[in-house]
């Protein structure tokens, strides 16, 4: 759901924010006003091309946010094209006048395609100028899946399963046969790399420890000389410092009598000469093992060697070339493995198209009977939205693929996680006449107005929709098919959001939230400004819908009367 929508420096608008809510969020204002300018900023948080005419004029930039809440669904959804996110989606667009067009999601960039694939799931945006949400085979298949409901989403998990089974096994198998050249260069080059790995005999940690005993072999005549000077100066000299510790313990303790802490401080020199005499003979024990061995130093520079040549090839240190080794020892063995068993792995892959083919032909037959459901549950709406002449079919097709290991009747077909079915809505907008793919058989209203149908004939009790945008879906109709317009849209409203922008006072009363768009000039400049209305402007701007600039207390009792029969008053 959107939240709210930040917008700055968007053609007339200098600043504005709104603050949407959950159901029927109404948007109106007179001709000119820049009603739909709130449609194009959500237009452009849903990846739609930005031009820098788009920026006011005097500005430098243009700037468009927008809030969502996410439930898990959707949080799911957007997983799936490479976004964590967890309740919160921010979106944002900056345009700069010079042709810069930036956008981030969670104030990290990302590119146009992303935004797209990110937004798709949760904003529709219906357009007298545009479509978005309704013309596409996609968008089409999930309104017939969409009526399957429990069962629908049990089968296409099921394919989905049985499609990536399928996939991973053909890939494994296209390894094996498809160039078998390459495939044992492979094994080759696998097997010369681990038994050139494994005849150094390499253990975890081995280059730190040559590297210090390296150091310590290099630098051993200037250890032996430190080791020597110190256990000379502690015990060897004539005036060696454990001597001269015993001496100044023995003066100390001579003046006992006199001094009571003379005792102390004897006892702890007498501590810090039997710690000094220890380290004495540590010395000279380190000492005696001390000497310059070059033919060591020779066969530790030579290890380093052999090391250096390995990290080169296989990684940056022991540890990594072991790891590489390990993986490479895994890949050799499933190699192998496939060379031992392709006439084992093309039966599994056999088998997993089957299963693919079993589940994908429930599917489709099920899509049959939905897509039945689906045309006479949309009609049963038609006549309400002034469509009652329209019909509606759905033609269930495949797409032929040559050389497609997935043959139906006959028919080797294009396949994938949502089955072999192509979903197209045909429409035939009179009697007699043909019916025509819907994308260009319809009018933008038209189009709004079947879309809208559409939802109320998939939609299921506290299901959480998408964010839905209608620009003007009222487009050409009035009276009693107005009134049923703005029902079925707060109908379409409940537990989830639309926002509508309108001409219209009947579809205005239906509102759950009324915002007015009003423009002014100051300055020589003009403003749009957007603002949610309380209860008394709203009565005063349906009036305003009902009777123009001349409002009078009839028009206002009228708009009342409309508001309040709308919401059940």
């Amino acid at each position: 759901m959107l939240i709210d929508l930040h917008v700055r420096n968007l053609a007339v608008v200098a600043e504005a924010s709104v603050e949407f809510a959950a159901g029927l969020n109404v948007l109106t204002g007179e001709t000119g006003a820049g009603k739909s300018i709130v449609v194009d900023a959500l237009a452009l948080l849903r990846g739609a091309r930005a031009s820098s005419e788009l920026v006011r004029s005097g500005a430098d930039r243009l700037v468009v946010s927008g809030r969502f809440d996410l439930d898990a669904a959707l949080a799911r959804a957007l997983a799936e094209v490479g976004l964590d996110v967890e309740d919160e989606l921010v979106v944002r667009r900056e345009i700069e006048r010079e042709g810069r067009n930036r956008a981030f999601i969670n104030d990290q960039p990302v590119t146009l395609k992303l935004l797209k694939q990110a937004t798709e799931p949760i904003l529709q945006i219906h357009a007298q100028r545009e479509e978005l949400g309704l013309a596409t085979p996609k968008a089409q298949l999930g309104f017939v899946d969409a009526l399957g409901g429990t069962k629908a989403e049990s089968l296409l998990r099921s394919t989905a399963a049985a499609f990536e089974t399928y996939t991973g096994l053909a890939a494994r198998l296209e390894g094996v046969r498809g160039d078998r050249r390459l495939h044992d260069e492979r094994v080759d080059l696998l097997r010369f790399q681990l038994s050139e790995i494994g005849a150094a005999n390499l253990r975890a940690g081995e280059d730190g420890e040559l590297f210090a005993e390296r150091d310590r072999l290099r630098n051993s005549e200037e250890i032996a000389a430190a080791l020597g000077h110190g256990h000379l100066r502690l015990v060897e000299e004539d005036d060696a410092i454990v001597a001269r510790l015993a001496r100044l313990e023995t003066e100390l303790r001579a003046i006992s009598a006199w001094e009571p802490e003379a005792k102390t401080w004897g006892d702890e020199l007498r501590d810090a000469r039997i710690g000094l005499s220890e380290l004495a003979d540590t010395l000279r024990r380190r000492l005696d093992g001390v000497s310059a061995d070059p033919r060591r130093l020779d066969g530790v520079e030579e290890r380093l060697a052999a090391i250096d040549r390995l990290c080169r090839k296989y990684g940056d240190s022991v540890s990594q070339v072991l790891a590489y080794g390990a993986a490479g020892e895994e890949e050799l063995k499933q190699l192998e493995e496939d060379m031992q068993d392709s006439a084992a792995l093309e039966a599994d892959v056999a088998a997993a198209l089957a299963s693919y083919t079993e589940v994908a032909r429930k599917l489709s037959a099920g899509r049959k009977r939905w897509a039945r459901s689906l045309v006479e549950s949309a009609e049963s709406q038609f006549a309400d939205l002034a469509l009652q002449r329209a019909r509606l079919s759905v033609e269930l097709g495949r797409e032929s693929l040559g050389q497609s290991p997935l043959v139906i009747d006959g028919q080797s077909l294009q396949f994938g996680a949502r089955g072999f079915d192509r979903v197209e809505l045909y429409l035939a907008a009179n009697p007699g006449e043909e019916a025509r793919p819907l994308a260009t058989s319809a009018s933008g209203g038209e189009l709004s107005r079947i879309y809208l149908a559409l939802r109320l004939a998939v939609q299921q009790p506290g299901q959480i929709a998408t964010t839905m945008v209608f620009d003007e879906a009222d487009a050409g109709l009035g009276g009693e098919a107005a009134s049923a317009l703005g029902r079925k849209l707060q109908r379409l409203g409940r537990g989830s959001q639309i926002l509508a922008v309108t001409h219209l006072p009947q579809v205005a009363s239906f509102a759950d939230r009324h915002f007015g768009v009003r423009k002014s000039v100051s300055g020589g400049r003009t403003r749009t400004t957007v603002e949610r209305l309380g209860r008394g402007e709203r009565i005063d701007e349906v009036a305003r819908m009902l009777a123009g600039d001349q409002r009078t207390e009839v028009s206002r009792s009228h708009a009342e009367e409309l508001i309040t029969s709308a919401h059940g008053g």
